[in-house]
C-alpha cells in the first residue's frame, strides 16, 4: 500500500511517474478499479488523482470513455521546448555575473556525476541538477517558480531525447561547453552554448518522436 500524505496524492504521484517513465505508454487505458487494486486503496482517491492528471494534460478524460494516457503531438513538444529554451537563456543571463570559481567547480562535479549515471532516470536527475543550478544562482524567484512548474514535462521530454544513441555523450559535451565559457567569463558565448544545447535537445526529441511513429 502507498504511504504518503494522502491516498489521492500517492495515486497522483505514482500514476504520473509511471507516465513520465514510459511504464504507462501513450494510448494506454487507465482503469480505476485496476489501479485501486494495484495501489491497495479505494477507487475514490484514484478517481480524484486521474481527474487532476486530466486537468494537467497528462491523460484524456472524456465522459463515458476510459481514461487514456495522452500522446503528445510534435507541435506540443516543440512549443514546450521553445518555452524552456527561453527560460534557460534567461537563467544564464541573470546568473552569469554571480558565478564564482566554487560555483564552476560545483557545475563540473555535477557533469562528472552525470557521466557516471547508470540509468536514464539517474542521468535526467543529474541533468536537472545542472540546469537548476543556474536558476538558483539567478535568485529570480519568479523564474525559479516557473521552472518548477515545468519540471515534470521537461523530465518526460528529456527521457524521450536521451533515448537516441549518443545523446547522453552529446549532452555532457554541451554542458561542458557552457561551463567553459562561464569559466572564461564570456557571457555571449555561454548564451550561445546554452542556445545550441537547447536546439540539439529539441532536435533529439523530434528525431525520437518521428522514429516511434
Amino acid at each position: 500500500m502507498l504511504e504518503v500524505k494522502s491516498y489521492k496524492e500517492a495515486a497522483y504521484e505514482e500514476i504520473k511517474d509511471k507516465i513520465i517513465n514510459g511504464e504507462y505508454e501513450p494510448g494506454r487505458s487507465l482503469n480505476e478499479r485496476t489501479l485501486s487494486e494495484e495501489f491497495g486503496i479505494s477507487r475514490t482517491p484514484v478517481r480524484e488523482a486521474l481527474m487532476q492528471l486530466s486537468y494537467e494534460g497528462w491523460i484524456i478524460n472524456e465522459p463515458y470513455k476510459p481514461n487514456v494516457v495522452r500522446n503528445f503531438d510534435l507541435e506540443t513538444i516543440i512549443q514546450a521546448q521553445r518555452v524552456r529554451a527561453s527560460l534557460e537563456l534567461l537563467a544564464i543571463d541573470e546568473s552569469f555575473n554571480k558565478f564564482t570559481d566554487k560555483d564552476i567547480k560545483s557545475l563540473e562535479e555535477i557533469v562528472e556525476e552525470t557521466g557516471t549515471s547508470k540509468t536514464h532516470n539517474e542521468f535526467i536527475f543529474s541533468d536537472r541538477k545542472f540546469h537548476e543550478y543556474f536558476y538558483n544562482k539567478s535568485e529570480n524567484k519568479f523564474l525559479q517558480s516557473t521552472m518548477r512548474n515545468l519540471n515534470d514535462i521537461i523530465r518526460f521530454f528529456g527521457l524521450v531525447a536521451i533515448d537516441n544513441p549518443g545523446r547522453t555523450r552529446e549532452t555532457i559535451e554541451e554542458h561542458n561547453s557552457i561551463i567553459e565559457n562561464i569559466k572564461n567569463r564570456n557571457k555571449n558565448k555561454a548564451l550561445d552554448a546554452m542556445r545550441f544545447h537547447m536546439d540539439q535537445t529539441q532536435k533529439s526529441i523530434c528525431k525520437r518522436y518521428k522514429r516511434k511513429k
